[in-house]
Formats: C-alpha cells, sequence, structure tokens
C-alpha cells in the first residue's frame, strides 16, 4: 500500500467542518440563528474570509439561509435533503479527470455568461482577490490550486443562480483535490493568463469573449492532460 504525505487542511475547511458539527449535533438547532460572521471570527479565532467562505458552503448545501438585515439560520433539514446532497457525491467520486474537465466545460461556460450578466461589485472583488492569491502564491501549488478554484466559484457565485451555486457547493471537495492535479500537470501562467481575460470580459459585461476565454481555458487544460484520460480523480 502507497503512503502520501498528509496535507494540511485550509482554515475555511476546518472552519466548515467545526460549524458542520455544531449543526449536526444540534447545537446550532435547526429554526435557529448561528452566530453573526464577527461572533464566529473570535470564537474559532481565525479571519472573516475563512469564516465566510464556510458559510457560502453550507448555504449552497441548502444547510444555512442568510436573511439580509437578519443574520444567518439553520435551515430544517430532513432526510430526503442528505438523500439529495450525498447521491451526486456518491455517483462523481469515481469520476475520471476527463470526465471531471467534460462537466466543467459545460457548466462553467454557461456560468461565465450568466455571471458576465449578473456580477456585482462584491463579485468581481472574489475573483480579483482569487488572483491576486494565484500571483503570490506561484510555487506553492496547494495555495494556488485553492485560489484557482475559489475563482471559479467566485464566477459561480456571480451566477446569482441558486442551482449552480448548490451544485458547486457540493462537488467543490472534489473540485479542489481536481485542481491540485490540474495545476501539478499545467503549472501556473496558463490559469492566471486565462483568469485575467475572463475577469476582463465579465467587468466589461462581454458575454461573448467570456464564454470564448472560458471555453478556451478548459479546452487548453484538457489538452495538456490528454494523457491522463481515465486515471481516477
Amino acid at each position: 500500500m502507497s503512503i502520501t504525505a498528509i496535507k494540511q487542511k485550509r482554515v475555511s475547511d476546518e472552519v466548515f467542518e467545526q460549524m458542520k458539527e455544531h449543526i449536526i449535533s444540534g447545537e446550532w438547532a435547526p429554526g435557529k440563528k448561528i452566530p453573526s460572521e464577527l461572533e464566529l471570527v473570535e470564537l474559532f479565532g481565525v479571519s472573516r474570509v475563512s469564516v465566510r467562505e464556510a458559510i457560502h458552503r453550507l448555504v449552497g448545501m441548502g444547510v444555512l439561509t442568510i436573511r439580509r438585515g437578519e443574520g444567518t439560520y439553520v435551515n430544517e433539514v430532513l432526510p430526503e435533503h442528505y438523500i439529495n446532497t450525498l447521491l451526486p457525491i456518491l455517483m462523481i467520486e469515481s469520476a475520471s479527470l476527463s470526465e471531471t474537465l467534460e462537466f466543467r466545460a459545460i457548466m462553467e461556460v454557461e456560468s461565465a455568461r450568466l455571471a458576465t450578466r449578473n456580477a456585482d461589485e462584491q463579485d468581481i472583488a472574489r475573483m480579483e482577490k482569487a488572483i491576486k492569491v494565484m500571483e503570490k502564491n506561484k510555487g506553492n501549488n496547494r495555495e494556488f490550486a485553492a485560489a484557482d478554484l475559489n475563482f471559479h466559484v467566485a464566477i459561480a457565485m456571480a451566477t446569482h443562480n441558486s442551482v449552480i451555486i448548490k451544485v458547486n457547493a457540493i462537488i467543490h471537495d472534489m473540485l479542489k483535490k481536481i485542481m491540485e492535479e490540474i495545476v501539478d500537470i499545467t503549472g501556473y501562467e496558463g490559469g492566471l493568463y486565462y483568469h485575467r481575460r475572463i475577469l476582463e470580459a465579465i467587468k466589461n459585461r462581454d458575454e461573448n469573449a467570456a464564454v470564448k476565454t472560458m471555453r478556451e481555458h478548459i479546452s487548453a487544460t484538457m489538452d495538456k492532460t490528454t494523457g491522463l484520460n481515465g486515471q481516477k480523480s
């Protein structure tokens, strides 16, 4: 049996896991309001960004709801909701790298189109931040890959389409692993090049450019990983 190095968890992942445990244990009961972002920052001793990322993942999974002006509440989660969340994970856990990229080619191209129509200033800021973190972490595959994924998550959120956001939340962990594999293969400059162009197109509300560039981005990645078709993610 081969042994692989144990990778450190990102802070937002640890916050997500702890928040999830609070909900599963019933400490944060269905229908109840959870602590505010600032309170969670103090409780966990982490940055507001890490708390916000964890909350958005739980919102995307349908576990939490943010009510403007009121706070964040735990949803009433029925058994069938767990099944609806788990089934996609069980179905895709054995997907190959090429299959995952084919899925991204379908979903992310149209996500780029919707993001161009619907992105607000906060969405643009998320994309810009992800690119800056990528630039800062050239040479650090794990952090670069995490920021790369955050850019694509930011695009999904910028669609303001609840289904797209939830699908991204469900497959987030699988995509995180895939993204690290992709960075190992493709390096740093290609992702940065395409991300900058996609961001520029979204800022300019140029749907055709955003769609074309995202399609080129996924296609270029697929071309570079052709030799790995059939490998498991």
